[in-house]
């Protein structure tokens, strides 16, 4: 099923911004690896190929001695029996480091990891994609794609769908010097904007936390933030491969992003075959971050319920703030939505972190309850959870089933 789901969304990394707390090395068996690191480790991003549910890359941060973060990426072929690994990526000299590891998959089986390359006074910074031919083992040289500060988020997708035109391209979106910028390519080599121009600006105006996503007939859809809260989340759309955009969409209009401490807000995005298209963030109008969001019937054109967004889930008993959301579709039609709850979990109780998800069986219309997918909630100022990126990947797998 080549919908847009976390498979092909893949990867959204906000680098240079810190959060309430950083991803933690987790515990794999890792026999038959090729190669063994002791560097303190960061799980980053994980990825199940839609092409094939036993091959599994994960792709993290890895401090060397010296204080170089640089990437590292695992891999498994056999649904995770066993692990080889591939350390480090190549490093071009004068960077100061690489961070931030994407993933997306493209529909010939090819790997395509962004991150973003330091400068020696990590002040600026480069946009680069690695590509990898043979599952994640090897990978090439970086090809510089972008320019600007070294704070900045993006998001990589490729096009998996047999009868799409452009079926293999993959397009990044990033808020390089806070503007919507734009690249794509065809072979993950060589790389372009809109139309025959460079990688870069898209359209005027601010732009934060941007993701892209391609749909089940290859429309490439940009979302975005306009400001850093009390802000609109807009779309633009491609019918063309990314060779022009139509007019921009306002999904959302007044959201109220998540005070300090938490992460802040990133909004989540998803559309099935038949245009019901769902947008999700973290909103904290009410005192406390709950998720929003706006369902669509028409793959994202317009957009229905208030204008500001209304809570996914309507149930208001919890105290919890919910954050970092998630969404993919199921092979069956169901809408799930992953997010991370944070507050007591009894009276009096200290403030811990747990993975919950909800389920929409009505395409989207209403999600009732909620169920929670951690063994037990932790705090994260001892023990470190997922990354949002690592926990897209885990749940790829209901979207495969």
């Amino acid at each position: 099923m080549y919908t847009v789901m976390p498979i092909m969304r893949h990867n959204l990394s906000r680098a240079g911004r810190p959060f309430m707390f950083d991803p933690p090395q987790n515990v794999r068996k890792r026999e038959h690896r090729r190669e063994t690191s002791t560097a303190p480790r960061n799980e980053s991003a994980l990825l199940v190929n839609p092409l094939d549910p036993k091959h599994i890359v994960g792709v993290e941060e890895i401090t060397l001695p010296d204080g170089t973060p640089v990437v590292s990426a695992r891999v498994t072929f056999d649904g995770g029996a066993c692990w080889r690994e591939s350390w480090p990526l190549p490093v071009e000299t004068g960077w100061a480091g690489v961070v931030g590891p994407v993933l997306a998959v493209d529909a010939h089986g090819n790997l395509n990891l962004a991150a973003l390359a330091l400068e020696a006074d990590r002040s600026r910074a480069c946009l680069v994609v690695y590509r990898s031919d043979d599952g994640g083992l090897h990978w090439t040289l970086p090809t510089v794609v972008l320019h600007g500060g070294s704070e900045c988020c993006y998001s990589i997708a490729a096009d998996l769908n047999p009868g799409s035109p452009f079926q293999g391209s993959v397009y990044i979106t990033a808020d390089m010097g806070n503007t919507l910028c734009f690249a794509r390519s065809t072979d993950g080599i060589s790389w372009r904007g809109k139309g025959q121009s460079r990688p870069g600006p898209l359209v005027q105006g601010l732009c934060f936390n941007p993701e892209v996503l391609v749909d089940s007939s290859g429309l490439v859809h940009a979302v975005w933030m306009t400001g850093p809260s009390g802000c609109n989340i807009l779309s633009l759309t491609s019918s063309d491969g990314g060779a022009s955009f139509g007019a921009p969409v306002t999904i959302a209009e007044g959201i109220t992003s998540v005070e300090e401490g938490l992460p802040e807000t990133q909004p989540a995005t998803c559309i099935a075959r038949d245009g019901v298209a769902l947008c999700v963030w973290a909103d904290d109008r009410e005192g406390r971050s709950r998720i929003y969001g706006r369902r669509s019937l028409d793959g994202g054109r317009t957009w229905q319920g208030p204008p500001s967004g209304e809570p996914l889930v309507s149930d208001a008993a919890t105290a919890q703030h919910e954050f970092q959301p998630h969404l993919i579709i199921t092979s069956g039609g169901e809408i799930c939505c992953a997010f991370y709850e944070y507050g007591p979990k009894h009276p009096g109780g200290d403030l811990l972190v747990d993975l919950a998800m909800t389920i929409s069986y009505d395409r989207g219309q209403t999600f009732k309850g909620r169920m929670i997918l951690s063994e037990s909630p932790w705090n994260p100022g001892e023990d470190q959870p997922i990354s949002r990126q690592a926990t897209r990947g885990a749940l790829s797998w209901l979207a495969l089933g």
